[in-house]
This record gives C-alpha cells, structure tokens and sequence, in this order.
C-alpha cells in the first residue's frame, strides 16, 4: 500500500510538473513575443528616420551573439546588416531553429521567435529574440520539481512504512489474542487505545464476540452437565420399572401402571428435550430471518385473554394494563411464548388469591412490559441462577417442570436485545422487559 501510495503521488507530481511547466513556458513566450514587438516599433520608427541600418548595427556591436537577433535584408532576402543568417519569405511570426547567428554562444537556446515586415522600400526588417530564458526556466522547474518530488516520495514510503508497521503490529497482537482464544483461555480482554479509530471499533466489537463465545461455551458446559444430573433421575426410575416388569410373577395390573408411569416420565424427558431444542435454536439466533413488524399490544392482549379464566380457575386474578398501538419488529411466536412462560410461572408458584398484573406502558421514552405477581417472590441471591437451564428453587420442586421456562425467556429476551429484569415487588415478584428502540 506505501508503494502504491508513493506511485501515485509521483504520477500526481509529474503531472503538476508538465501542468506548471505548461504555464511557465507560455507565459515566457508571450513575454518574449511582447519585448520582440517593442524592438520591431524602436525599429520601424529608426526606418522611417533612415538610420535603421545604423541602429541595427549598434545594438548587434553591443550583442554579437544573442538573446536578441536583428536583421536588415533587401528585397531578395540578402542580408544588409544583422547578426542572422535568416533569408524572410513572408511577413508575420515565425519560430525557426536557430542557425546561422553570427557569433558562437547560444547558450540554451535552440530556436528564435522572429517577427519579419516589409518595409515601403522592400526591404526585409526582422527582429527576434531566442528561447534561451525559457529553456533554462524549464530546466530549473524540472531539476527543482525532480528533487522535491524525489524527496516528497522517500517521505511517503517512509511514513507509509511506518504506518503500515503500527497496523501490522496491531493486526498480529489480535492475531495473537486469537490464538489464545483458540488455545482455550477464557479471559481475554482486546485493549483499544482510546482514540476511537477503527482498531477501537474493531476490539469492542471482538470483545462481544468472544463475551458471546464464552457465554455458549459456559451454557454448553452447564447443559451437559445438568443434563447428567437432572435427567439421569427419570431415567433411572424408568430403567427401575422397566427391570421390574420382567419380574416372573409380575400381575398385569402393576405391569400397566409401571408402564403408564414410564410414559410419563418419558413424555417429561422429550417435552425436556424439546425445550432444549427451542432454547438452542434461539441462541443460535436462527429466528433472527423470521422478524417481522408486529404490534407488540395485540401479543400482550392474546397472552391476557388466555390466561385470565385460567387464573380465575385456580383462584387467582390476572389484570392486565396495555397501551395500544405499541409496535415492535421481532418473532411473534417468540415472544408469545416468552410472555406465556412469564405468566405460567406467575400461576403455578404462586398461591390462591394471588394478584398477577400484565402491563405494557411507555417509561422513560422505552416500552417497558411487566408480570407482577403478589406470591412469594425469589430471592435476591437466586434471582440470576434461576435465569439458567434445570434451576428449581426448592419451593418449587413439588410442582411439575424441568427448570427450562425461565432459561427460554432469557435467550429470547437476549435475541430481541431486551433488557430483563428480575425484581421485588413488595411482595411478589416483578419481572421487567425493557422494549429496544423508542416508545
């Protein structure tokens, strides 16, 4: 990239050269045609004095070789006095190699800019001047635009050296973070430099990603291993009853309800499995194609509707306060499901005559959604644990579930980048979903 930088910059150099060049020269020219024309008046008036040819032989005395040439020729173009051998033809400019001077200093001239006229007697009166001044302006140009355009490009490798050596040197620390990463070490840490560039952006953008890697490595080593734990009690009970049944004396109504329990313990462990496989899908974040613009109120009035007899049915009351018109972009089934495990929870851990609210409302310019129950609450300490896969509290071991609910309204809560929050409501538990976007 430094080469290809200082490449261009020399192109960009040479043609501002021939541009300046360009200019100079004209300008040289037109000045010198302008002092030619000045001579040929001085000229013209000492003709039509009569001393031309003296005037002329004077100012060739003073200088026999140049810049400036005259010429008096006769009618047939034979020269009557001057310091060029220059036979005229027709009247005007002319711009003829320069020959034949009288004299053998021409310094860097190679052509002479001439203006010939015809004089009323017919003769030729020529005068001219030679381009040595501007050949030598070109030449201080070129050597003094050679030298800084040189320098101006060793500048530009230079810097772009050191440039390219600061990236690089950035670009294989990361590498080396990477390695480490791929080496299994889990607190790793990309420092920016604090000057908000590019590499900044790119190191808060990394140190997501790998807070993300080490997020799913932490939830894959938490599911097998809860996985071993808590499943392999059914399992257990399931071979139990299955080594049972091959008793020999065995009656058939023990063989019946041994194998009815059996499918409900296995029916628990494929509905487990089944949760499993949802929770996966949503972290995996594969629903992220199936956002669509939704009315996030219309989600909020069906989950009201629903469960409101099925509260009235174990005692309980469900209110709901709703805003209309809140819109959202997200998987509606998701968060159908996310609000049905919210208010689930609500009802089955909590006793008759328990107050559960639904709300939807625009706070502090968000849309903030809340499940409000007045049971007994979690505790403080528990309130984070309980967002993972197979968590029970103990209060809640009596009642049927695997400990998969509330891990399934975390990742979709993390998949529509919604803020949850567990809290205290004073008595009961407040769970609190903070909308993305503006209210």
């Amino acid at each position: 990239m430094a080469l290809l930088q200082a490449l261009l910059f020399a192109a960009v150099v040479t043609a501002l050269l021939g541009i300046v060049w360009w200019s100079v020269n004209t300008y040289a020219e037109a000045q010198l045609h302008d002092k030619v024309q000045t001579d040929m008046a001085s000229l013209l008036q000492a003709a039509a004095d009569g001393t031309v040819s003296v005037q002329i032989r004077q100012r060739v005395a003073v200088m026999p070789v140049g810049p400036d040439y005259y010429l008096l020729a006769d009618a047939d173009g034979r020269r009557i006095a001057g310091n060029l051998s220059y036979r005229p033809r027709t009247p005007g400019w002319h711009e003829v190699p320069l020959q034949g001077a009288l004299g053998k200093d021409k310094g860097d001239a190679d052509h002479v800019h001439l203006y010939a006229t015809r004089l009323a007697d017919g003769r030729w009166l020529v005068a001219g001047s030679d381009n040595r001044n501007v050949v030598e302006l070109g030449e201080i140009l070129s050597q003094r635009f050679l030298r800084v355009g040189l320098a101006a490009v060793v500048l530009v490798l230079l810097i772009g050296g050191l440039g390219s050596w600061i990236y690089l040197r950035r670009i294989d620390a990361l590498g080396e973070l990477a390695e480490h990463a791929l080496e299994g070490k889990r607190e790793i840490v990309i420092a920016g430099s604090g000057r908000g560039d590019e590499f900044d952006r790119l190191a808060t953008r990394l140190n997501r990603m790998l807070t993300r890697m080490r997020t799913l490595m932490d939830g894959m080593r938490q599911v097998s291993q809860d996985v071993a734990h808590d499943l392999r009690t059914p399992l257990t009970r399931v071979r139990q009853r299955l080594e049972a049944s091959l008793e020999p004396d065995i009656e058939i109504p023990a063989l019946r309800d041994s194998v009815e329990q059996s499918l409900v313990d296995m029916d628990a462990l494929l509905a487990t499995f089944s949760a499993l496989l949802r929770i996966a899908s949503v972290e995996s974040r594969q629903r992220l194609a199936g956002f669509e613009e939704l009315d996030l109120s219309s989600v909020f009035d069906v989950i009201a509707e629903t469960y409101r007899p099925v509260a009235e049915d174990r005692g309980q009351q469900l209110q709901a306060q709703i805003a209309t018109g809140s819109r959202l972009r997200g998987d509606r089934a998701l968060l159908t499901q996310m609000l049905a495990n919210l208010v689930e929870n609500a009802l089955h851990h909590t006793p008759p005559g328990t107050h559960i609210r639904l709300a939807l409302q625009a706070a502090h310019g968000h849309l903030i959604g809340r499940v409000v129950d007045t049971g007994p609450g979690i505790p403080t300490e528990a309130r984070e644990k309980v967002l993972r896969r197979f968590v029970r509290l103990d209060s809640s071991r009596s009642t049927p579930g695997c400990g998969l609910g509330l891990a399934l309204v975390a990742a979709v809560a993390d998949l529509h980048d919604i803020q949850l929050t567990l809290g205290d409501a004073q008595p009961g538990l407040q769970v609190e979903l903070r909308f993305p976007g503006p209210a």
